[in-house]
């Protein structure tokens, strides 16, 4: 689920072309890596690069909106991470193992940050999420059926459609499950600005996995990382708890 506005799009992109130095000189195949447009907290991309280097994988980043990333890995144009597995999704994407567990937050008008503790707490009530999320799966599996949603074009435009009070909350996912840490992450830096705020603990955990098409060129991809996920599972977590 995703993982911006123009300043953000610049830092993520700035982030991607530093590392063009090394893996230039660098003879490990390059792997077009589709991410989400949202501004990533440290650890994310310290962790991609790390488990580049053991998979002796160069990542190509791709910051691309995700609903248009999702179609991209599909069609075999290259690998995504992020993405939670759901049912719709494994029809024409190829998972590899969870690299880790994420945690969905609700950001909510700055007045109801202690009514909305739950998913039940936004049963029949608007709620926002980027484009291409797979939210609504979530609210079928904690037995609320179908919920009444409105998509952004990423995280940012969630928040401000919650700012404005179209959407009772914006669910977002985070490495973390500390309110402490989630709310220094670069995605929530307009929460002040819009009068929203964090609700006190995550709605769930997520897992996020890397994906690309079934019978793509890029399927050899996945069974390496495979290995080293599961060879490296708790330095992985231990990267996710910084």
């Amino acid at each position: 689920m995703p993982l911006f506005g123009s300043p953000s799009r610049r830092r993520l992109l700035a982030w991607g072309l530093a590392q063009a130095p090394a893996a230039l000189a660098a003879s490990p195949p390059a792997v077009p890596l589709y991410i989400g447009t949202g501004p990533p907290s440290d650890r994310t991309p310290q962790m991609l690069d790390w488990v580049g280097r053991k998979a002796d994988l160069r990542w190509h980043y791709q910051p691309t909106p995700w609903l248009r990333a999702q179609e991209l890995a599909a069609a075999g144009e290259g690998v995504m991470y992020g993405l939670a597995r759901t049912r719709e999704r494994e029809r024409v994407l190829l998972f590899s193992q969870p690299v880790w567990s994420n945690f969905t937050w609700a950001v909510v008008p700055k007045e109801r940050q202690h009514e909305i503790r739950r998913y039940a707490d936004l049963a029949g009530q608007p709620v926002c999420w980027a484009r291409g999320s797979a939210y609504g799966d979530l609210f079928t599996a904690a037995g609320l059926g179908r919920m009444l949603f409105r998509e952004a074009a990423d995280d940012g435009g969630a928040l401000r459609m919650v700012g404005s009070r179209r959407c009772v909350a914006a669910l977002l996912t985070l490495e973390t499950a500390q309110a402490a840490q989630a709310i220094r992450h670069p995605a929530l830096a307009s929460l002040k600005e819009l009068d929203l705020a964090l609700v006190p603990q995550p709605m769930t955990s997520v897992a996020l996995h890397f994906a690309t098409a079934h019978d793509g060129r890029w399927r050899w991809v996945i069974d390496r990382l495979n290995r080293v996920i599961a060879r490296h599972g708790p330095e992985l977590e231990r990267q996710r708890e910084g």
